[in-house]
């Protein structure tokens, strides 16, 4: 794993513009079930600082000026995230590990998060929460996680996520969005029962799927490789080039599973793999979050 400076940077870089669309959408509510803001009337619109999804235009046309509504502006929100630590992430064939890609991109969910006055959480788990932090504005928090996700002690282990979906849906308060972030590899048994359960309690949830190429497509020609499973550690020997489109059409099969799993629970889901950019995806993924509410 990386230092926690290295983390740092790595946050640093890709922060900034998330920071802003977060700001944006943490403020309006975007992300949230029905809730809204108090109307608190209207002022003129401002072209290139105003969102014009806000013009209000009955009444525009009756003053014949662009009015746009404003809000009243609520702080009283938890931000919490859910990491997968389980032996599956330590898998890697790109730049980065699986567990590394997921660090940067729960510290960067984290900062965005704080940086707009919102509380965050966080928890760690395998085949049990093994970590848990409670949601608080303090930005000491966010170093706090850095560490832990750079701690190699903190990973490997079998995965339950039903158990730990089970642990938060006693811990949070309605008013909380939980980011799951796991690749959704052998997490155990009854997790979709307890995803539609915290799902119907929070606000919102979204799934954020991170992958590795190779959990999803093998080399083609690539003959006798070596396979290890990450929660037994036996080791096989196995030829691709006969496995790999059954291979791929049971990985297909099972990632699909889980998007319609959060689909049909009211919740967001996204799958972002270790070699892509991951800010613009995630970007585009929370402005559209209101379509899943």
């Amino acid at each position: 794993m990386k230092t926690v400076q290295e983390l740092v940077n790595e946050v640093d870089i890709r922060v900034k513009k998330l920071v802003e669309i977060f700001a944006f959408i943490l403020k309006y509510k975007i992300l949230l079930k029905g809730t809204g803001l108090d109307f608190a009337g209207l002022r003129e619109y401002v072209p290139g600082e105003d969102d014009a999804k806000r013009i209000d235009w009955t009444a525009s046309l009756r003053t014949q000026r662009l009015l746009i509504k404003q809000f009243e502006e609520e702080r009283d929100l938890d931000i919490f995230i859910l990491l997968d630590t389980s032996s599956s992430m330590l898998f890697g064939t790109q730049k980065y590990l699986k567990s590394e890609y997921s660090a940067i991109i729960a510290g960067v969910l984290s900062f965005a998060a704080l940086e707009t006055g919102d509380n965050v959480g966080f928890a760690m788990f395998n085949d049990k929460v093994t970590k848990f932090l409670e949601p608080s504005q303090d930005m000491s928090r966010y170093y706090l996680m850095l560490t832990l996700m750079v701690d190699p002690e903190n990973w490997g282990g079998g995965c339950n996520l039903a158990e730990a979906l089970k642990f938060l849906l006693e811990k949070l308060r309605e008013r909380t969005i939980l980011f799951i972030i796991s690749d959704f590899i052998g997490v155990g048994e009854g997790w979709e029962d307890s995803l539609k359960m915290i799902s119907a309690k929070l606000d919102r949830v979204f799934g954020i799927m991170i992958r590795d190429l190779r959990d999803t497509y093998l080399p083609k020609g690539a003959g006798y490789m070596r396979f290890r499973d990450p929660f037994t550690g036996k080791v096989k020997t196995v030829n691709v080039d006969k496995v790999r489109k059954k291979f791929e059409e049971l990985a297909k099969r099972q990632e699909e599973h889980v998007e319609k799993t959060f689909l049909s629970s009211k919740a967001a889901f996204i799958k972002i793999y270790t070699h892509q950019p991951f800010i613009e995806p995630l970007i585009k993924y929370l402005q559209m979050s209101e379509e899943y509410a």
